[in-house]
């Protein structure tokens, strides 16, 4: 009867610690047949592996718009060409068809520039030249208000020389409006006649003294913009124009001053 329990010791008595790692197996029953685990995959792999799938594929080409719209642009005029040369059904055809195609992108462009103008008020030119005519009204309004107080501006510092001839015929209507526009502004005008006679709203001219040769004057009537500080002058306007245009030039010229001493 010994014997045969000193065998069962001998069997249940472990090997060797390092034979199993954790626990005996007999110690693990309750795992049945389940008991052999398959061992953990390495952190490292991991990484390895998901590094490896998360690489995006590469992005398709970018075509290139300028390219695209040339060969279409040059495809167009192709299929005019032989739709003119060749005439038949089929090249018309053609050519209506690419023609069609060309409206409808052009008419999309159209939207899309309309509806960006319209929401981003910094693109849209109507707020400074507007087209309604409510707003053109009050846009010129404006522009009036603010040209008359540059105009009062000037001719507190500035003065006019007007060169004219009795018998110019341009010289007897310029005259007069000449006239309103200095009064309107209080600009002191020096009429200055070539010929000795007057002119209308200038009963009492001077009689030129050289200045106009001086000047290269060969044109009447002929307003020249002065400045008595510094005894310059800056040529305004040559022959018959508006008093709107004159009034224009004398505010844009005063900017950027172009001016010849007497």
């Amino acid at each position: 009867m010994m014997k045969p329990l000193s065998i069962l010791l001998l069997i249940a008595v472990p090997i060797g610690i390092d034979a199993m790692p954790s626990a005996q197996w007999f110690n693990r029953q309750a795992e049945g047949w389940f008991w052999y685990v398959v061992p953990a995959v390495e952190e490292e792999e991991i990484k390895t592996t998901d590094k490896t799938q998360s690489i995006p594929p590469p992005a398709p080409p970018i075509p290139d718009p300028k390219a695209e719209l040339e060969a279409f642009q040059k495809k167009l005029d192709n299929a005019q060409a032989l739709a003119i040369m060749h005439s038949s059904n089929e090249n018309v055809a053609a050519y209506l068809h690419l023609q069609k195609q060309a409206m409808e992108t052009s008419q999309r462009f159209a939207k899309a520039w309309q509806q960006v103008v319209w929401t981003t008020p910094e693109l849209d030119h109507t707020l400074a030249r507007p087209t309604s005519p409510q707003a053109v009204n009050a846009y010129y309004d404006t522009q009036n208000t603010q040209r008359k107080v540059q105009l009062n501006t000037i001719a507190k510092t500035h003065g006019l020389f007007y060169f004219f001839r009795a018998g110019c015929p341009y010289c007897q209507r310029f005259s007069p409006m000449l006239k309103r526009l200095a009064t309107q502004h209080g600009f002191h005008v020096t009429a200055i006649t070539l010929d000795g006679g007057t002119t209308p709203g200038f009963p009492n001219p001077r009689v030129d003294n050289g200045t106009a040769k001086r000047l290269g004057i060969n044109t009447v009537p002929t307003v020249y913009l002065i400045e008595p500080r510094n005894r310059s002058v800056q040529p305004i306007s040559f022959g018959l124009i508006s008093p709107t245009e004159l009034e224009q030039r004398i505010i844009t010229l005063i900017d950027h001053p172009s001016e010849d001493p007497l």
